[in-house]
């Protein structure tokens, strides 16, 4: 078969036509239907970021321990028990007190006897002295015997005061008004004395507070006044707080230092709850996005789809501050511009758009 230039060109001329007939037949993606929003310019916070747990303040707060040592022998508390301030929370059973308030008690009585006859004596030499038949040394001696009788019967007094104190101190009792957060013992276990035994805890919860320890870099630039913002584990919604005390040295130990927070609003939380705080400490001009327009690339960099006009403009962006109203622009956008806030996901650079 020969083929002549007239054969050549419609032959092109067929395959041109083939071509636009399958152009035509396409069908091309429909726009992505999203929902932007303006990035604005705005005063950025400047925050320290600290974690900790939410508390009592210190001075509302008291961990009661036993005096003395013993066996508990009474619980008149459970935890979460509001209590006034006097309230009997436990008490300690110790066999040697009894026996040892009596002891004193016999003590006093026979003391007392003592002065009595003493005194009994003091009178009759001084009578004989006076009518000129007793002798001077034996009035000096009943004298002295009185004022030692007396000094014994003081002495008694003070030991069966003690007695008392130390059967009172049995009885453990609230130091104020609160609620008891704590409860260490039960009946049947022991106590030394001191506070290594603590029996239980109780405290005013009016006021809550975040108690976090910092790296002395994140200590050195807070100081009391400053604001923040508290997120307690559980909730969704940030309570403010300002920082009411930083320590004014570290634990060398540690080498943290503590900052206390306090809370607005916050009387009905769990103490002992985790809770991290964004503590404002300046702030300066700059942009904000909404959270829900970052989204991470395949290189896993930070960047957002810009709505230009209706095409998609995808930017790599550079993040600064993050606050609850949004994220920190540094770099990418500038304000005024709208970004995609909803279906961010799966956009392409140059993709047509539906708002």
């Amino acid at each position: 078969m020969r083929w002549d230039v007239r054969s050549s060109w419609l032959l092109v001329l067929l395959l041109a036509c083939k071509h636009e007939a399958d152009d035509e037949g396409e069908d091309k993606p429909a726009p992505a239907a999203v929902k932007c929003a303006p990035v604005t310019a705005t005063d950025v916070a400047q925050t320290i970021d600290a974690t900790g747990v939410i508390a009592p303040p210190p001075k509302v707060d008291a961990i009661v321990s036993s005096p003395i040592a013993g066996r508990v022998g009474q619980v008149a508390v459970e935890e979460g028990d509001r209590v006034e301030a006097g309230a009997l929370l436990a008490t300690i059973e110790d066999p040697a007190l009894p026996a040892g308030s009596l002891e004193a008690k016999a003590g006093v009585a026979s003391a007392q006897a003592a002065k009595a006859a003493a005194d009994q004596e003091l009178a009759r030499q001084e009578r004989l002295v006076t009518s000129g038949i007793g002798a001077r040394r034996d009035l000096d001696e009943a004298r002295a015997k009185a004022a030692a009788a007396a000094a014994e019967l003081d002495a008694a007094n003070a030991r069966s005061g003690l007695a008392s104190t130390r059967m009172a101190r049995r009885e453990l009792r609230a130091p104020r008004a609160g609620v008891v957060l704590h409860v260490w013992k039960r009946v049947g276990e022991s106590v030394d004395g001191t506070t290594a035994t603590p029996v239980a805890e109780v405290a005013d919860l009016a006021v809550l507070e975040v108690h976090a320890q910092v790296p002395p870099t994140a200590l050195a630039p807070l100081h009391e006044g400053m604001t923040a913002s508290v997120r307690v584990l559980g909730l969704d919604t940030p309570l403010p707080a300002k920082v009411i005390r930083v320590a004014p040295a570290v634990d060398p130990t540690t080498l943290l230092g503590l900052v206390r927070l306090q809370i607005e609003g916050g009387a009905s939380l769990k103490v002992g709850n985790a809770a991290s705080a964004k503590i404002v400490v300046a702030t300066k001009p700059g942009v904000l996005a909404p959270e829900a327009a970052l989204r991470r690339s395949l290189v896993g960099a930070d960047e957002v789809v810009v709505c230009d006009g209706d095409k998609a403009s995808v930017r790599a962006v550079k993040l600064g501050e993050r606050s609850d109203k949004g994220v920190e622009i540094e770099d990418g956008v500038k304000a005024g511009e709208q970004v995609v806030i909803d279906h961010v996901l799966g956009l392409e650079d140059g993709q047509a758009l539906k708002r």
